[in-house]
């Protein structure tokens, strides 16, 4: 499959889409240089454009990131990451780890922060964290009308995604409650893997330096962040982990690819009127599962 570029690397991604900002934060760490081409998705907005007939011929399955490279697609933020260190290895950071217990480590975080469709949602760190994204998106959705929304999913590739954004408009959830609980669980004993990672190589990042598992945190933790719900982060039972998120935040990379992206437009205004300046409701039953690892 040749797909037509203009540039050696080009991007396909949503400003705010947990994966885009972990595909950036690679292209950033990797010092490439891309073309950006930003596709507005139909969870946030009425436009529609990775739906389009000329997206959907980039990624069959319309959802984003894709990375383009000299014409063949690279699909998945992690595999997009590991392609650019496999492809550019003089350029930039090094992200995948030289010695095998790192590496073992970072195959490990590979998989538990990936958003895998097949998954079982709220069963990993990956698949737990965009279930708090769904108040957010829930939100854009009910700004768009109703009959819009069913005709735009019923076309999506993804029939289970089609279903469950449906569901979202119409109802305003798509999972039971002891979905969440399953979510907060699986964040909770992420957190707690994190900080004994720290622990055991010393910080400042996940395995001493900054590899892949580092960009997937950094996303996962800014995601957190957009929910309010960091102050799971200064928890006593991970008492490395706020340290480590400031390490992250400070890193360019943070501002370029995550920070700079920012949609003011249509996500920033949901977190406004969802949140004005309260803290995330869940975070009540965040706490009470981190103190069952005292």
């Amino acid at each position: 499959m040749s797909i037509a570029y203009q540039q050696e690397l080009e991007l396909y991604h949503y400003s705010e889409s947990l994966c885009s900002q972990k595909a950036r934060l690679g292209m950033a760490e990797k010092d490439l240089k891309y073309k950006s081409n930003h596709i507005v998705i139909c969870d946030v907005a009425e436009e529609c454009q990775n739906l389009s007939s000329n997206y959907l011929e980039v990624n069959p399955k319309g959802i984003v990131p894709t990375l383009v490279h000299k014409g063949m697609p690279v699909y998945d933020a992690h595999r997009i990451i590991k392609y650019l260190d496999d492809q550019y290895p003089e350029r930039g950071n090094k992200l995948w780890p030289q010695d095998e217990n790192r590496k073992k480590i970072a195959a490990h975080w590979f998989n538990e922060g990936m958003l895998d469709e097949n998954g079982r949602y709220g069963s990993t760190f990956g698949l737990a964290i965009p279930i708090l994204s769904h108040p957010i998106l829930a939100h854009t959705l009910n700004r768009q009308p109703l009959e819009q929304v069913v005709e735009k999913y019923r076309q999506h590739p993804l029939e289970s995604r089609g279903k469950r954004f449906t569901a979202l408009r119409r109802e305003g959830k798509a999972f039971p409650t002891e979905v969440m609980t399953t979510a907060l669980k699986s964040i909770c004993r992420g957190l707690q893997e994190i900080n004994h990672h720290l622990d055991q190589f010393g910080g400042p990042y996940l395995l001493g330096e900054f590899t892949l598992p580092d960009i997937t945190i950094m996303a996962c933790f800014h995601r957190l962040e957009d929910v309010r719900m960091t102050d799971l982060l200064d928890h006593d039972t991970v008492p490395l982990v706020s340290g480590y998120w400031q390490q992250l935040q400070d890193r360019s990379s943070y501002k370029d690819a995550v920070i700079a992206w920012h949609d003011e437009v249509n996500w920033r205004t949901a977190l406004i009127e969802i949140f004005g300046g309260k803290k995330s409701p869940n975070l009540k039953e965040a706490f009470s599962i981190m103190e069952t690892f005292n």
